[in-house]
């Protein structure tokens, strides 16, 4: 139950369409059968990199695309896989996580993809959604695979630059995106088939208790995609509702962010531009890359930006 008013909505526009000759229109893939309607391709897991250069992934074909700030849309890597979340290294490689092949590494100056972790306790991972890499350089990853209401086993890992792997959930309703705190003392979660957020506390031994949900939603496919901005604002992405909510600290509703075309499966977001602003949102059946100048910039500093630390 919502007591708070109705937060005003703004409204994103189109940035860059993935043009035609970079889509695999005709190409076969296994996700035909699951996923009828998307162009081609299928875009999710935003990221920008030092140089301003957005990442974003196709998840059915195994691609990494790379959008220049001047909107140039070329394919960095393609291999045998399904990326889904992308996110940025200090030293500026990429990690992926991946559906079928666990956790990559990509160096964008080449394309080459190699392998972080695939097993743990020589088990295969259900199926890598999306991650986050925190100060420290540890990994945060979602292994979501096919769970839901009725298979509530979705994991949530911690991989520290040790080598050291934590399981913080174990029994997660679908989870997929993931953001920090500021202070990244609390991972906030979308578990997308229960329709929520949960917040989950961090401690340093590698657990976390008195897990709460933190936001819940409705419709046919819940929270996707998770952003943090500087003032501690949590960008809920809402694929089936073709909007993005915003939430402050504490939950209580400060915006909402519809799309700015027909299409509604806005699954990612991210922040970047000069000022670190401009919030990049995956408009994944439709191939198109929306944007939004928002008010301040996003939580995790952007080296590239003058003045970030």
């Amino acid at each position: 139950m919502n007591f708070f008013p109705p937060p005003p909505t703004v409204e994103a526009e189109v940035y860059v369409r993935v043009p035609d000759e970079v889509r695999c229109t005709g190409k076969q893939s296994e996700w035909g059968d699951e996923l009828a309607g998307f162009k081609g391709i299928f875009l999710e897991g935003p990221v920008v990199d030092k140089a301003g250069n957005l990442y974003c992934v196709d998840i059915p074909y195994g691609r990494i695309l790379r959008v220049t700030p001047d909107k140039n849309v070329t394919v960095v890597a393609e291999y045998d896989g399904e990326p889904n979340g992308l996110a940025v290294t200090p030293e500026g490689d990429i990690v992926i996580a991946d559906y079928k092949q666990g956790i990559l590494l990509l160096d964008p100056s080449t394309g080459k993809t190699q392998s972080k972790i695939t097993r743990r306790h020589l088990e295969r991972f259900k199926g890598p959604n999306d991650l986050i890499v925190d100060s420290k350089g540890d990994i945060y990853f979602t292994d979501q695979g096919q769970t839901g209401m009725t298979d509530p086993t979705g994991k949530v890992y911690r991989l520290s630059t040790s080598g050291k792997l934590d399981c913080l959930i174990e029994n997660g309703p679908s989870p997929n995106g993931l953001v920090l705190s500021k202070d990244e003392k609390f991972l906030y979660v979308a578990m997308t088939r229960a329709c929520q957020v949960w917040r989950c506390p961090l401690y340093a031994d590698g657990t976390t208790t008195k897990v709460c949900c933190f936001f819940q939603s409705f419709g046919n496919v819940g929270p996707d995609g998770l952003a943090l901005d500087e003032e501690g604002s949590l960008l809920i992405c809402q694929p089936s509702l073709g909007c993005i909510f915003v939430v402050d600290s504490k939950g209580i509703p400060k915006t909402r962010i519809v799309s700015g075309s027909k299409g509604i499966n806005l699954t990612d977001c991210c922040f970047g531009g000069p000022e670190g602003k401009t919030l990049y949102i995956t408009d994944s059946v439709e191939g198109n890359i929306q944007k939004l100048e928002w008010h301040c910039r996003g939580a995790t500093p952007l080296p590239f930006i003058k003045g970030a630390s």
